[in-house]
């Protein structure tokens, strides 16, 4: 009997007390999930350069014949910074990423001749760029 008078006496602070509580856990979900996405948008950015860079680099390889900057084994690094990336973003990207991967296995020592080995690279590019961005605008 006791409690239940003291409750009824401080019904206000208990009140209170609930939603201070309340408040104090739903912002720190959504300050958590803000951090979330902002790494999330981040990665999807720096993805989005890093396939630009790759397809640069391609383009130097098959139009211009530039070994400096158009050279298939540098395209190794770009790959694999897309394929670490692509893990902080969502698993469709990492879907993509690994077939990117695949295609740049395949494709890498003959990229800078093979007609059909550059539009699989730019085909695989253009897809991984499409999937970044969708997964970025999913963002909430």
């Amino acid at each position: 009997m006791l409690l239940i008078s003291q409750i009824k006496k401080n019904l206000l602070a208990v009140i209170s007390i609930i939603i201070a509580v309340s408040t104090l856990s739903y912002t720190t979900y959504r300050n958590e999930l803000t951090e979330e996405n902002r790494n999330m948008r981040h990665a999807g950015f720096e993805l989005l350069k890093e396939l630009n860079e790759l397809q640069l680099l391609i383009d130097y390889a098959h139009y211009d014949n530039d070994p400096k900057n158009g050279n298939p084994i540098q395209g190794w690094s770009h790959v694999a910074y897309i394929s670490d990336m692509s893990h902080l973003v969502s698993d469709d990207v990492v879907k993509g990423a690994i077939e990117l991967k695949q295609a740049w296995s395949n494709n890498w020592s003959i990229v800078q001749n093979d007609v059909a080995s550059n539009k699989v690279m730019t085909d695989e590019i253009n897809n991984m760029r499409m999937v970044t961005r969708k997964a970025i605008v999913r963002l909430r």
